[in-house]
């Protein structure tokens, strides 16, 4: 690999991140546009539909990789709207449990689906089912990566010229 191709992989990745994030919020807030319902909140919802037993404050805001103040924030207003109950741990008082109100919340998730495949046929263009599984199995890889990477971690780095690179 030369610099030039590393640098625009990282150009790429980055932008195709922002382009990603921006699409989904876009896409979330026309789910819940007729809701009290952030994209937080819709977050919250989406991760108790998929994992229904990773159903507490703490286990939420590590899946989503956010605070637990703001997970604790946007439960408490759903709850308060309608669309999740919370009850307490049978085993342990001090734990909240946290459910969807199906009732309330199928319909909202149902919505966000609709937009959030309809974005990701259209991000993926004229990628075949194969070729889709094969860059989810990339993603997957790459996330991994990112999650590892460190200043410490030494790392093996194919003969460059840097100042070739930077003059």
């Amino acid at each position: 690999m030369d610099e030039k191709f590393l640098h625009d992989t990282g150009v790429l990745l980055t932008k195709v991140s922002k382009a990603t994030i921006h699409n989904y919020k876009k896409f979330s807030k026309v789910a819940v546009e007729d809701e009290d319902i952030s994209v937080c909140g819709l977050e919250i919802l989406t991760s108790l539909r998929y994992y229904p037993d990773k159903n507490t404050v703490s286990d939420l805001a590590q899946n989503m990789e956010v605070s637990k103040g703001l997970v604790s924030r946007n439960v408490e207003i759903l709850r308060k709207s309608g669309y999740l109950n919370t009850y307490q741990d049978e085993s342990d008082r001090r734990i909240l449990r946290i459910s969807i109100n199906s009732e309330k919340a199928l319909p909202v998730l149902l919505k966000q689906k609709k937009n959030l495949f309809s974005l990701i046929y259209q991000m993926a263009g004229d990628l075949t089912d194969e070729q889709l599984i094969q860059f989810n199995d990339t993603l997957k890889i790459v996330l991994e990566n990112c999650k590892n990477a460190s200043l410490d971690k030494e790392t093996k780095l194919p003969e460059i010229d840097y100042e070739k690179f930077l003059f």
